[in-house]
Order: C-alpha cells, then sequence, then structure tokens
C-alpha cells in the first residue's frame, strides 16, 4: 500500500489535498492512503474516476478542514453564473473511494445572492465516509449515482441538503436543519428499489417547532426512509411536500418505521407517504440496500483496523 502525507506546515510529502491525489498515477496499481494533517485547507479538491481505491484520513472533524466558497450566484470570468454543479468544494468521482475523520465545508453562506452551494458532490460507486462532517447550507451533499455509506457522519443545512439519485445509507448519523427547509431531495429513478435510507439517525435543528420538512422528490419516483429515527420539534407533523405537484403523490416512495421524539407524529404525515410494518422493515438493512447489485458491503470496523 502507498502511503502519503500532507500537511500544512510542509513536513510532508505535500502541502495540498490536490497536489497528493495530482500525484498518484491514473488506475494504481495499489491501494493509496493519504494522512491529510490537522489543519484548514482552502482549496477544491477533484478525485478523477481514474484514480480509484483511494483512502484520505484526517485527524478529526475539528482538526482537518477542507473548504471552499463557490455558489451557484457567483459570476465568472466569462459574466456568466456558476450554477449549481460548479460550486462543490470536493468533487468524489472516483469508486472505492473512504474518507474519514474530516470535515468539507462551503463557506458561501446562505440567501438570494447565494443560492445552491454544495460541500460534497458524490458519483463513485462503494464509497464510504465514516467520522466526516459535512457542512453548507442549500445543497449540501449531492450524490449523483453509485453507492455511498455514511456512518457516523455529521451533515447539516436547510433547503434540500441531502440530494441526488444515488443509493445512499446513512447509519448513526447526526442530520442538522439550521433552519426551514426540507432535509431531502431525492431523483431516484423509477427502477432503484433504494435512494435515501436512514438508519438509526438523529435529527437535531437550532429552528423553531414544525418548520423542516423530511423530505421531497426532486424527481417524481424519489426514495427516502427514515428508519428507528430520533426526530426533534423541527420536523413538520405532516412530514412530506410534494413539490408542489400533486401528481408526485401517485409516485414518490416515502418511507418511515419506528422512528421517535417530538417530530414522529406519524397520524398526523401525508397520507401519501407511508408507514412500514415490521415485516417490510425488514429489507432495510445495509446488506440488503447494497447488495442488490453486486456483494459489496461496506465494513467501517474492517477500515479502522488497517
Amino acid at each position: 500500500m502507498q502511503k502519503i502525507t500532507v500537511s500544512k506546515n510542509g513536513d510532508s510529502d505535500y502541502k495540498s489535498l490536490q497536489e497528493a491525489i495530482d500525484s498518484i498515477r491514473v488506475h494504481p496499481l495499489e491501494h493509496v492512503t493519504i494522512f491529510l494533517k490537522e489543519g484548514i485547507y482552502e482549496e477544491k479538491v477533484i478525485i478523477p474516476d481514474n484514480k480509484p481505491d483511494l483512502r484520505i484520513v484526517g485527524e478529526g472533524p475539528r482538526k482537518t478542514i477542507i473548504r471552499f466558497g463557490d455558489y451557484a450566484e457567483k459570476i465568472d470570468e466569462n459574466n456568466k453564473k456558476y450554477g449549481t454543479f460548479r460550486t462543490p468544494v470536493f468533487y468524489a468521482q472516483s469508486d472505492n473511494l473512504i474518507i474519514e475523520n474530516l470535515t468539507i465545508e462551503n463557506i458561501a453562506g446562505f440567501g438570494p445572492d447565494i443560492g445552491q452551494a454544495i460541500a460534497l458532490y458524490v458519483s463513485g460507486d462503494k464509497c464510504i465516509f465514516n467520522n466526516v462532517s459535512l457542512l453548507g447550507n442549500q445543497d449540501t451533499l449531492y450524490s449523483a449515482k453509485g453507492r455511498q455509506y455514511f456512518y457516523k457522519c455529521y451533515i447539516e443545512g436547510h433547503v434540500d441538503f441531502i440530494f441526488g439519485s444515488g443509493t445512499v445509507v446513512f447509519d448513526h448519523c447526526t442530520i442538522h436543519s439550521l433552519r426551514d427547509g426540507f432535509i431531502t431531495a431525492p431523483s431516484t429513478p423509477k427502477e432503484n428499489k433504494f435512494g435515501f435510507v436512514f438508519l438509526d439517525c438523529n435529527l437535531t435543528s437550532s429552528s423553531p417547532n414544525n418548520i423542516v420538512y423530511l423530505g421531497r422528490p426532486w424527481r417524481p419516483y424519489g426514495h427516502a426512509a427514515f428508519i428507528r429515527t430520533w426526530m426533534d420539534t423541527h420536523i413538520i407533523p405532516t412530514g412530506w411536500d410534494n413539490w408542489d405537484n400533486v401528481e408526485n403523490e401517485k409516485t414518490a416512495r416515502f418511507f418511515e418505521y419506528c422512528n421517535k421524539g417530538p417530530g414522529a407524529i406519524i397520524e398526523k404525515r401525508v397520507k401519501w407517504s407511508h408507514q412500514l410494518t415490521t415485516s417490510e422493515s425488514l429489507e432495510y438493512t445495509v446488506e440488503n440496500i447494497f447488495t442488490i447489485k453486486d456483494e459489496w458491503v461496506p465494513n467501517v470496523k474492517a477500515q479502522n483496523n488497517n
């Protein structure tokens, strides 16, 4: 295994994460681990799809921080707006990527002059995020495609801050709403059984009561499920929104099971969402969700022992 160290103070192989990634050959012949030492790294990071099997390890979310501030309403040198998908701080495009113990933050802020500002754009398949904090406002995390596993992560935002068409499991994560808005905006393809699945998570907020929706369908067949999740008072009793389109109520796939807390008032949920039965909930395991395509099962404990 190749090992690379990155440090801001120069006592390492490289001073920036992007320099370290650029140094790795296309289609590496062995797994590569990048140790990112404590510090604030002001940079945009791109891991291209031809550099799979990378592992990036920080010294903790409060110590190792990658941040930048591009946003959708920003004007470029050609007098054109950036738009949503030029804003990410971190592009994770490769497969079999592991990121641990760090923070990715879009510092653009929020408001009509800012718009969308993505922290993490991930399109790689079979990616693991362990003890990672994602900080932003509108559109914090975009899962474009593929399968990703988030374990004990912290994700914050306010409008559609977890969105996209990927198959993603959030396991024992904290999902924090900064103000009114929507936690999820899935665009799950019709043929995909699973979209965004939250297992044993905590939904927290610094907002007033009853102003945050669990989600709304960015595309008609959007799928999201909250399983055994604790919900605070910020969750609106109706739970889900149809994105101003009644037709979405016929196709959107929004599920809950055995949730707790003052925001888990199931008798007031919209009628077109679904409370899973115990037998139906048994399908919602990490193994079943991810092995629907092949035999991949993420193993965070194994990674921590390496």
